[in-house]
């Protein structure tokens, strides 16, 4: 099934956090290239039990030696040396850059701003990490991204289109998870929660509700007027679709809220609903039943995208990071000639 979540696009490589230790029994590997940086056995073991979480939380029976891990740790370190040596790094103005991005789109696919405690709510949520850990995870990636981009850009552009029979093939394979669930375009009215006086704000709440009711006022004249969400006053109080499965969006709303929202009739605006954040009244402008896709059908009813195009550019993906792989192990192939490299483990 085409799920739509809430997800950060960045593409974490991991890298070591180097240790040094005056005994030589806690070292599991050293790596010299422009200086000499020890790997700890403490540090090789926290990222196994990382690796470890990653593997159970994506339920899978699969394992990863020591060595392999260790491997990694190695090669992420030679790399990042090698960055520093050639120069390539990132600043801190480029890093904030980055983060911002990341932060936009996570605005953009919730439809709202977000403070900072949300943001970094979302990120430990999705990667584990705090802000410091994501600040340097995200220069590390950067560095080795524009690292790897500069020194074999011709190993990157090996990578073959996808042909129609292999789309055609993928789509047969995989038909029955081209289905969008149930789905709601919801429009709201919204006032969030008050750090001193939640009554007043019910209350205020309270009064639009009864000019709704009693047709005072329409809903779409009060949008404007009252709701307190930025980035949907302007549009009448659109805030796009709910997909009923989006598991990650029932989270963040409330169960109460989100079942309370594909109970209602399409048109009629609802009484108060509270969800995580406040307090909203919600029309549904349209209310589409589960629907198993052709190849020709849009992956979403507000996407211009069809299936097709998305298998196509799902499998053109593949081989673009497949063709990124193969630059990546070719650039730590030339460094590993290049370095000293010690194992002890």
């Amino acid at each position: 099934m085409i799920r739509r979540r809430v997800f950060l696009t960045v593409v974490f490589l991991i890298v070591a956090c180097a240790f040094l230790t005056a005994d030589a029994a806690q070292v599991a590997a050293t790596v010299t290239l422009i200086r000499s940086t020890s790997i700890s056995m403490e540090s090789l073991k926290a990222k196994e039990a990382e690796y470890r979480a990653e593997l159970q939380a994506l339920g899978t029976g699969a394992t990863m030696a020591s060595t392999d891990v260790l491997n990694i740790m190695v090669n992420d370190e030679l790399v990042l040396q090698g960055a520093e040596r050639d120069g390539f790094l990132v600043t801190e103005s480029q890093l904030n850059q980055i983060i911002k991005t990341q932060r936009t789109s996570v605005e953009q696919q919730l439809n709202t701003t977000i403070t900072d405690a949300q943001f970094e709510q979302i990120i430990m949520s999705n990667y584990g990490l705090d802000m410091a850990a994501f600040r340097k995870s995200l220069r590390d990636s950067a560095t080795i991204d524009a690292y790897v981009r500069a020194k074999y850009p011709a190993i990157l552009e090996e990578y073959g289109k996808p042909t129609e029979a292999q789309i055609q093939e993928f789509f047969r394979a995989n038909r029955t998870s081209f289905m969008n669930p149930e789905l709601v375009r919801i429009s709201h009215i919204f006032m969030p929660y008050s750090e001193t006086d939640n009554a007043a704000v019910l209350a205020e709440m309270e009064k639009i509700a009864r000019w709704i009711r009693y047709g005072t006022y329409t809903f779409e004249e009060l949008v404007p007027k009252y709701s307190k969400d930025t980035a949907s006053v302007n549009k009448g109080g659109d805030i796009g679709w709910l997909a009923y499965d989006n598991t990650e969006m029932r989270e963040y709303l409330g169960p109460a809220f989100f079942d309370a929202v594909f109970a209602l009739n399409v048109g009629k605006p609802s009484g108060i609903l509270e969800s995580n954040s406040g307090y909203h009244i919600v029309k549904v402008v349209t209310h589409i039943d589960p629907k198993l896709l052709t190849i020709q059908d849009t992956i979403t009813p507000e996407s211009n995208t069809t299936v097709y195009r998305y298998i196509e550019q799902r499998l053109l993906s593949q081989n673009q990071q497949q063709a990124y792989v193969n630059a990546i192990n070719k650039l730590v192939e030339d460094l590993r000639k290049q370095a000293k490299i010690e194992i002890f483990l």
